[in-house]
């Protein structure tokens, strides 16, 4: 029978992980041990992890010890992607799973498989994530350390529940808490029971979610922890699916009070708690309290680029304005709120098509980035075409036609009367509205058959269509797409509400000057508001 020392290192498996015999079992065993220890500390000390981790990739390495090295780059590859720098972290995560695959190093590839699952949980691929996720716990060995595997079956259990398999996660969770109770890491307790109280809330559970932030309150308080901000917001937003509005709202208030700059909270979670507590006050009917929050949310977004809760803000911003009574500013909140979605959308798409690239580096990976920046193109909504596609093409596909003689109708189409769909039907209702009129346009754009016509959602109701071809043929196809809208079987969808649609478009001839892009959208805009003015579900083409 093989020995096993106390780091739990099989005799085989030490003699595996050095090519240099002439190295002291002693000194492999230190090193496993200072492993087992500073692979649990990223979550709490990262600085410290990766400066430990450092100086034990280097002794790894001088001492031919490739295995204990890669190790050690993985707790750095851990700490660097929270720190934010997912694309390097994702470079030395796949590097070190490509070794370990390559020499059958399967406690190696269970922990690369973990820190590719926080890479790509970052970059918002939650079913990618999942995979590395169950091959995290899979291949994990009896050589990983309690805190090893706590985060791998809890990594387990968060992805799970945000691929909506909330079933398949409430049967992990107690796993999880039930391995931190026993080896008592109260700071993973805390945060075991905050992952599950939150994803009872996404589930809709409330009454469960505030169970379980009533055994997380317990919990802190009889260690004598704080609870920081987000566990706080995770209590409040299930007191809030409660309708517990003045409970939610008193512990979010005391939250923040302000602290020392050493104790100050993150910004990212300072933002969202405001946010929460806007919603709070808004909901109680103190829309002044509110809008004050609002507006220190929103400070704390623009001093710290915060744009994923900058736009939710927005969104908060036309509650607030329709709660008053101030309808117009609230219908142009909400527009500037789906503007900037589909912007940030659009960029996320194009940050994550980079960091792809950056982290693979292969060809495959490069087809792929070439699809994700397909994507960023694209609305996440309808399919179609946004905003910053039309401001990439639009001024080429003009080149185009007019080397070839043909004509471009750019045509801006606005749903008539939208608000009371959503007022009136449901914001969910509306979104399969936009759809039906997306596929429907996308319809249109392809019978041109002709390269550079496409349709495009510009943000909310609003939507683009670049038709290139005789100006008649075009205004009939425009006249086509208004016909479809009005006469589609919206009964079943939306009752009594019609859905009707106004366009108005402008004609670049051949031969003629050629404007740009904000001066045909201004003509178009004209020309839809003729169409408007003109009593709705009308066409107006004019050449430019």
């Amino acid at each position: 029978m093989e020995d096993r020392e106390a780091t739990g290192v099989p005799g085989r498996a030490l003699r595996d992980l050095r090519r240099a015999d002439a190295v002291d079992d002693a000194v492999v065993h230190r090193l496993v041990a200072e492993l087992d220890e500073i692979e649990g500390l990223p979550r709490a000390d990262p600085t410290g992890a990766a400066l430990r981790a450092v100086d034990v990739a280097l002794q790894a390495h001088d001492l031919g010890l490739p295995e204990l090295e890669r190790r050690a780059q993985l707790v750095r590859a851990d700490v660097l992607d929270r720190q934010g720098r997912v694309a390097e972290a994702g470079r030395i995560a796949q590097d070190v799973h490509a070794w370990a695959a390559q020499h059958g190093a399967r406690y190696l590839q269970a922990r690369s498989h973990h820190v590719l699952e926080l890479v790509f949980s970052d970059l918002g691929d939650t079913a990618v994530a999942l995979e590395h996720a169950l091959h995290a716990v899979d291949l994990l060995d009896d050589r990983g350390s309690p805190a090893v595997r706590i985060d791998h079956l809890l990594r387990l259990a968060d992805c799970l529940s945000k691929n909506g398999d909330h079933a398949a996660a409430r049967r992990r969770f107690p796993d999880v808490l039930r391995l931190a109770g026993e080896v008592g890491d109260v700071s993973r307790v805390l945060l075991v029971l905050n992952n599950w109280a939150y994803a009872e809330t996404v589930a809709g559970h409330h009454e469960r979610a505030l169970r379980l932030s009533e055994q997380l309150q317990a919990s802190a308080d009889r260690h004598g922890v704080p609870l920081g901000l987000g566990e706080r917001d995770t209590v409040a937003r299930a007191l809030m699916g409660l309708g517990r509005w003045e409970e939610a709202e008193e512990l979010l208030a005391a939250a923040l009070v302000p602290e020392p700059p050493d104790r100050a909270p993150e910004p990212d979670m300072l933002g969202e708690t405001l946010l929460t507590l806007a919603q709070v006050r808004r909901a109680r009917g103190r829309s002044a309290e509110a809008q004050q929050t609002l507006d220190e949310c929103v400070r704390t977004c623009e001093e710290n680029g915060l744009s994923g809760v900058r736009v939710r803000a927005r969104e908060e911003q036309a509650q607030l304005h329709a709660a008053g009574g101030r309808y117009r500013e609230a219908y142009e909140e909400h527009r500037r709120f789906h503007a900037e979605t589909t912007e940030l959308r659009s960029l996320e798409r194009d940050a994550r098509a980079r960091t792809l690239q950056a982290v693979y580096e292969t060809s495959e990976a490069q087809r792929e980035s070439r699809a994700y920046r397909e994507l960023s193109l694209r609305d996440s909504l309808t399919g179609l075409y946004n905003r910053r596609h039309v401001e990439q093409e639009v001024q080429p596909t003009l080149h185009r036609s007019a080397d070839r003689g043909r004509a471009v109708t750019v045509a801006l189409l606005d749903l008539d009367h939208f608000k009371q769909v959503n007022d009136r039907c449901s914001h969910g209702v509306g979104d399969q509205v936009l759809q039906v009129v997306a596929e429907h346009l996308a319809r249109a754009a392809e019978q041109t058959g002709r390269a550079g016509s496409f349709a495009a959602r510009m943000g909310g109701e609003e939507f683009l269509l670049v038709l290139v071809g005789p100006a008649h043929e075009s205004a009939a196809q425009l006249e086509r797409v208004r016909r479809t809208v009005s006469g589609h079987p919206w009964g079943p969808l939306t009752g009594e509400v019609p859905v009707t649609v106004s366009i108005g478009a402008v004609v670049v001839v051949p031969g003629g000057p050629l404007p740009d892009l904000p001066t045909l959208l201004r003509l178009a805009d004209q020309r839809l508001y003729r169409a408007k003015s003109l009593g709705r579900d009308r066409v107006v083409v004019d050449a430019g």
